[in-house]
């Protein structure tokens, strides 16, 4: 090997250090896993490269190095058949074709085996793959050749990560989207034996199976049943340990570091505000979709944030910031890629006849919007911003729950207007629409679920959701099942 190569050899062993200690390092793999990665693990031994996209900080490294970790200690893989490769690393930025070299020096010195020829799969793990434009070639380069190599890719947004090279692995890729934390992964890090347990009794395969039951018999009294029958086991204790952690997550949000016991809040929002917002824009923002003016980007973010789950008029948007409706329209489309913004369009029968003026615009993530603008805990008791957090979780939550209920069909919700009368979020599952209003007050009214009962006996809907703070109630004649949110998001 010359200088150079010694030199990549070292960066190289530095970063997998299992194949000298024989393990991944534990501080990197951390005992908390979230949902993801065990659907990821059935996928390591799939024919076609994996390529998980998604925010920033969301913990997609720390599962490849969990996904590392289960090879060797569970499918008891030998360390030398694993290789990872971070190209955000400033090591990569001087090496030319760092797959490519960095797989040759780890065929030479580490597997000591030719690719061409391998006797068993070898594992690579990509991190951050959209800084190098060429991947997907060289991706492709080896996957063409049909060597025995499982890959797994990450990259934080999807034209970043597909960018000039999106069309070489076109139907030779297995696409994920991994997202910021759910309730449930929450409550499962606290790692309390108390709401693991209540996880337990709470199973969201059975509900979830008994929602798209509901949704295609038109009989949502079985649902409700079960709905019921877990608020009941749950009990009054229960729910007050899952309404304290749902209070933290409407403040704390998806991003695993907001939950580090070192960390105060007030710390960890100062790291993601000056340091996470600012990177995205002036990484993404600048470098993939070309943009010139990330201050705009920035105030077009910042004033989504303090209007999240409300209606945005962008005709009058575009003169609160002074851009043109094409510029506004391309920032929210960058916003949206890099998944900081989620836009719903109003629902229609008919899609064609959908308008481009009114959405309903909301923040990726509760916690970051709540970095960004510097809320306080204190803060975060307000009833009308919690109203707004509870629904932005819940449309988050919504659409994860269509996603899993519905492969087949684009993961997409709406809100309802009519008149003086809305409803804040529509799905529609089997050609049905399904209802849902978030009221997340200590009290509910009977005009709360007024809007409700007027759409689902105008659409024909098997059922509508009320979302309360904390009560449970089942209407069977108007068909408006009242759940709290906790057991809501608990379910998606």
């Amino acid at each position: 090997m010359d200088e150079n190569q010694l030199l990549l050899l070292r960066d190289l062993q530095k970063e997998n250090k299992w194949w000298s200690d024989g393990q991944a390092p534990p501080e990197l793999v951390r005992k908390f896993k979230r949902a993801d990665f065990f659907s990821y693990r059935n996928l390591i031994e799939g024919d076609y490269p994996n390529i998980v996209v998604g925010p920033r900080r969301i913990g997609k490294s720390t599962v490849l190095y969990q996904l590392i970790d289960f090879l060797i200690t569970s499918k008891k893989i030998p360390p030398n058949r694993i290789i990872f490769l971070s190209l955000e690393r400033p090591f990569f930025g001087m090496v030319k074709n760092p797959i490519k070299n960095s797989l040759q020096i780890f065929e030479e010195a580490i597997l000591k085996e030719p690719l061409e020829s391998l006797s068993k799969p070898i594992y690579i793990f990509l991190d951050e793959a959209s800084r190098n434009l060429d991947w997907a070639l060289q991706v492709k380069e080896y996957f063409d050749k049909k060597y025995k190599m499982k890959f797994f890719i990450t990259g934080s947004s999807t034209p970043a990560l597909f960018a000039k090279s999106s069309e070489s692995l076109v139907g030779r890729h297995n696409l994920i989207t991994m997202l910021p934390l759910k309730f449930s992964d929450v409550v499962r890090m606290a790692n309390d034996p108390k709401t693991d347990e209540l996880l337990n009794q709470l199973s969201k395969i059975v509900l979830r199976t008994y929602f798209l039951a509901a949704i295609k018999q038109n009989n949502p009294k079985p649902f409700a049943d079960a709905l019921q029958s877990i608020y009941v086991q749950v009990g009054s204790e229960g729910e007050t340990l899952l309404q304290i952690t749902l209070n933290k997550y409407l403040l704390r949000g998806g991003y695993p570091e907001f939950y580090d016991k070192n960390t105060s809040w007030a710390e960890a929002s100062k790291i993601m505000r000056e340091a996470y917002f600012d990177a995205i824009i002036s990484y993404d923002m600048i470098r993939v979709f070309n943009s010139r003016n990330p201050d705009k980007i920035k105030a077009l973010y910042t004033f989504l944030a303090t209007t999240t789950a409300q209606q945005v008029n962008l005709s009058t948007l575009c003169g609160k910031l002074g851009i043109s409706k094409t510029a506004l329209n391309e920032y929210l489309s960058q916003l949206q890629e890099t998944h900081l913004i989620k836009i719903m369009r109003p629902y229609k029968k008919n899609k064609l006849k959908i308008g481009n003026d009114i959405k309903k615009i909301y923040v990726g993530d509760i916690g970051l919007r709540n970095s960004v603008l510097g809320v306080t805990e204190d803060e975060i008791n307000s009833t009308t911003l919690l109203g707004h957090l509870a629904e932005t979780a819940a449309q988050d939550h919504t659409l994860r729950l269509k996603f899993n209920v519905d492969k087949e069909h684009k993961p997409e919700t709406f809100f309802w207007k009519s008149d003086k009368k809305e409803v804040d979020i529509i799905i529609e599952i089997s050609k049905k629409t399904i209802p849902i209003e978030s009221k997340y007050s200590e009290q509910i009214k009977s005009e709360d679920s007024q809007e409700l009962k007027a759409f689902i006996r105008d659409h024909g809907s098997p059922f509508g959701i009320l979302l309360t703070k904390k009560s449970f109630h089942f209407d069977e004649k108007s068909k408006v099942i009242s759940i709290p949110l906790w057991l809501y998001l608990l379910m998606c």
